[in-house]
Order: structure tokens, then sequence, then C-alpha cells
């Protein structure tokens, strides 16, 4: 059986321990960061036009690191460059400034005959 004493010893040399190796996760965290931080600043200088558009290429390196859990982050920002290249054209093509200021709410002429999601 341990008893109190042993206890705090290796509570304290746990702890002791722990504190001593909060710097070298700190310095691989920040070394991390840094390496990201210089991929990502290579990758929008090489594509410019995708800078504007941020949140687009978020969007499609999110999807491609759920199907590809293991690759490498330079692998998916290569991987990324075409989808959002296609996602970047859908979206100049959609016309957002002549929407209609009015939407009809008549819905007399609505078939609900096939609605299988209960009454109406």
């Amino acid at each position: 059986m341990v008893t109190e004493e042993e206890k705090e010893e290796i509570i304290a040399a746990a702890v002791e321990k722990t504190l001593l190796s909060i710097p070298e996760v700190i310095g691989n965290l920040m070394a991390n960061h840094a390496a990201l931080h210089k991929i990502n600043a290579k990758f929008y200088s090489d594509y410019p036009e995708f800078a504007g558009n941020k949140d687009v290429v978020q969007s499609v390196i999110e999807k491609l690191e759920g199907k590809n859990p293991l690759a490498e982050y330079p692998e998916l920002l290569e991987k990324a460059v075409p989808e959002v290249r296609k996602r970047l054209e859908i979206m100049k093509s959609i016309n957002t400034t002549d929407a209609p200021t009015e939407m009809s709410r008549n819905f007399s002429k609505v078939d609900f005959s096939q609605n299988t999601n209960g009454e109406v």
C-alpha cells in the first residue's frame, strides 16, 4: 500500500515533469505555427486571386482534410487549387444584384397530393 507521503512525492514529481516540459511544447507549437504561416504566405503569393476569398479556400481545405486525414498540409493546398478555382467561377456566374424585390406567397396552384411530410 502506498502511504500518503509517497503519494505526495509521486504527484510532485509528475507536476514537476509536466511543468518542465511546457517550454518544449510551446516551442514546438510556435515552430509549427511559423511553418504553417510560411506555407500559407507562399500559397497566397502563388495564387493571389485567392487572397480575397479565404473563406472559400478554407472551406475547400476543410473538405479535403476530411477526405484525406493523413495528407500533408502542402499536398492539401495543391489539391485544393482546382476546386477553389471551380467554386470561384461558380460564384462569379451567380447574379446577386438583380434579385426580385417581391416574392409571390400565393400557393393556391401548388399540388400537395405528392406530399409525404404530413398534412398541410
